[in-house]
């Protein structure tokens, strides 16, 4: 899959000068083996205002304080019509068109196609075309394409990302937002993991209210590799403390106007998501995920540990214990927005690695600890790690999406709870991404392990060291 990455090629196909247009580009996510999700947002122009603060274009340096609001207005959205045609690739008698949808600033001129009875295992293309009103001419298209999951029944390769925190002060491309965007896209992966902290509200230039947190969404995927790679890559999004609301949150709390319920209201309008914003998806025969949700249902965590401290809540924790129980898949992917088994930094209280969550961290190691092939993938550390729990659960930290949301932990063994856990930390302050791959492989019987690699935010691996270790054998064993 080829893509060009030259930002007068990004621009969308406008035959109109007049709106409304896709500024904040598309987002295709929430794929299954027959669904999936376009989500799209109708703009008054063809791109955001980048020159309203130089922010927007430079960051921020680090160490540099700033106090400075988000504006509201900085990729205005408009009123008008959309429009979807979807077809199998290089099948054109499977396209299919959905009616024309009226979005209007009640959704924050945002619509989200739901398409179903899709084909598995298929490579989908897709144009969606803008209009004012039912009697005017298209003024935007915009292309792109998704991949549905394979069958259960299936094995092929798996390729997939997950990376965590981004924001607003670590742009490092100008307009064209983060560069590891574009690096990402060069892995063709079958799909991304955003664990969270997509955006920060209580970071410069501050959202404390919701039109400015919505504003940030706007600005954030307006950037140019961003709108190219999301057009392209079915992406699951998940959210954790500060595009919720803020650091270390939970419910009831308030940022300035901004409250957690809203925070949680336009998370789920300004990304794909279905019912549940806790969910598994299966890729075939040999992988699964689970995503986590770790605000909504959690307790205070100035609350006392115990039985009914929770981050997970009860129903939640219920569903990932029976699902990962009755799972078949060869290797099984926990993909939390925060450790489970950490390191992590002093002082913090809000994760499982924490003295402040030991009872139901606890939990859920004791109970991984018996589910063969099952690994973490933990997102909100700005550092990347592997760690080995005493029961032999592994952990990966994918790490900040950029450098410059880097911190450097350099230590091999660490305290967390009550507990001593080995772990191996990248040795230089860089970011960039977790990619996992499953393999097939005729001596391993099909299968072998995903061969976890950090690469930095220009692809290139930051240390090889830490690829996970490949236990075919094991593999092999469980289809005896």
């Amino acid at each position: 899959m080829n893509h060009i990455f030259c930002v007068v090629c990004l621009l969308l196909f406008s035959p109109s000068h007049d709106g409304p247009f896709f500024a904040s580009g598309i987002k295709v996510g929430e794929s299954t083996q027959t669904t999936a999700i376009v989500q799209v947002r109708l703009t008054e122009n063809e791109s955001a205002d980048f020159s309203r603060l130089p922010i927007f274009t430079e960051g921020l340096p680090v160490g540099e304080q700033s106090a400075i609001e988000m504006p509201d207005d900085v990729v205005p959205g408009m009123a008008g019509q959309v429009q979807m045609e979807y077809w199998i690739d290089g099948d054109e008698s499977s396209r299919r068109s959905t009616n024309r949808v009226q979005v209007n600033e009640t959704t924050d001129f945002t619509h989200q196609f739901r398409l179903t009875d899709l084909q598995p295992g298929s490579q989908y293309r897709f144009q969606v075309n803008a209009r004012a009103s039912a009697d005017a001419a298209d003024t935007a298209s915009i292309t792109g394409s998704l991949r549905t999951a394979p069958q259960a029944s299936v094995s092929a390769p798996v390729t997939f990302i997950v990376t965590t925190c981004q924001a607003v002060r670590s742009v490092d491309a100008g307009r064209d937002g983060h560069v590891a965007y574009q690096q990402m896209l060069e892995f063709e992966p079958d799909f991304f993991v955003h664990t969270g902290d997509i955006v920060y509200y209580d970071k410069v230039p501050l959202a404390r209210s919701a039109s400015q947190a919505r504003a940030k969404w706007h600005l954030m995927f307006a950037y140019g590799h961003q709108r190219n790679f999301h057009r392209f890559v079915t992406s699951y999004f998940m959210k954790d403390d500060h595009d919720t609301l803020k650091n270390d949150c939970w419910p009831g709390q308030r940022y300035g106007d901004l409250t957690f319920e809203q925070g949680c209201e336009i998370f789920r309008q300004q990304v794909c998501m279905g019912d549940s914003t806790y969910r598994t998806i299966r890729w075939g025969r040999d992988v699964q995920i689970w995503l986590t949700e770790n605000r909504d249902f959690r307790s205070s965590n100035r609350d006392p540990d115990g039985p009914d401290k929770t981050i997970l809540g009860q129903p939640q924790k219920d569903w990932l214990l029976r699902t990962v129980t009755e799972s078949d898949a060869t290797f099984k992917f926990i993909i939390s927005p925060g450790p489970i088994v950490g390191p992590d930094k002093r002082g913090k209280a809000d994760n499982h690695s924490n003295a402040a969550f030991a009872h139901e961290g606890q939990q859920l190691r004791d109970f991984i600890a018996t589910q063969p092939n099952t690994y973490i993938i933990c997102g909100d550390r700005h550092w990347q790690y592997h760690s080995v729990h005493p029961t032999g659960i592994e952990e990966f930290s994918c790490g900040a999406l950029v450098d410059a949301n880097s911190r450097f932990i350099a230590t091999s063994a660490t305290r967390a709870a009550s507990w001593w856990c080995q772990s191996k930390a990248i040795r230089r302050p860089l970011n960039g991404f977790t990619l996992a791959k499953s393999m097939t492989q005729p001596d391993c019987l099909g299968y072998c392990t995903p061969n976890g690699l950090w690469p930095d935010v220009n692809g290139l691996p930051a240390n090889d060291s830490l690829s996970c270790h490949c236990p075919c054998q094991s593999a092999a064993a469980g289809q005896e």
